[in-house]
């Protein structure tokens, strides 16, 4: 009788982990986004990361976004990359592809 080997799983990355995880509650989803708007307002890379992390986990792609916000693809991939520095108007679109909206609330 052979001993079977064991393989080790492959270490899943925060990005993976928010994907499944985003996916299978989209309430965590809107939770973890509002929680970056709140406490990384000011950096805004990595509020249009987390914007980008719930759009993918929630399936929704580039193309998709930009028909629904009446942008091009090329407006949105721009807007949601890395270096993107969206508009107002443009940040409000995609957010409402995503049943969301932005608000506001007084700082404490």
């Amino acid at each position: 009788m052979r001993a079977e080997k064991k393989t080790a799983k492959k270490p899943r990355s925060w990005s993976q982990f928010k994907h499944e995880r985003f996916k299978k509650s989209p309430d965590e989803a809107i939770e973890y986004l509002k929680s970056s708007l709140e406490e990384n307002g000011d950096v805004p890379e990595l509020v249009i990361e987390a914007i980008r992390g719930v759009s993918e986990a929630f399936g929704i792609s580039i193309e998709q976004i930009a028909r629904k916000a009446g942008k091009t693809p090329s407006t949105i991939h721009k807007a949601l990359s890395k270096d993107g520095n969206p508009t107002l108007a443009t940040l409000t679109a995609v957010l409402k592809t995503l049943g969301l909206k932005l608000s506001v609330k007084k700082v404490s």
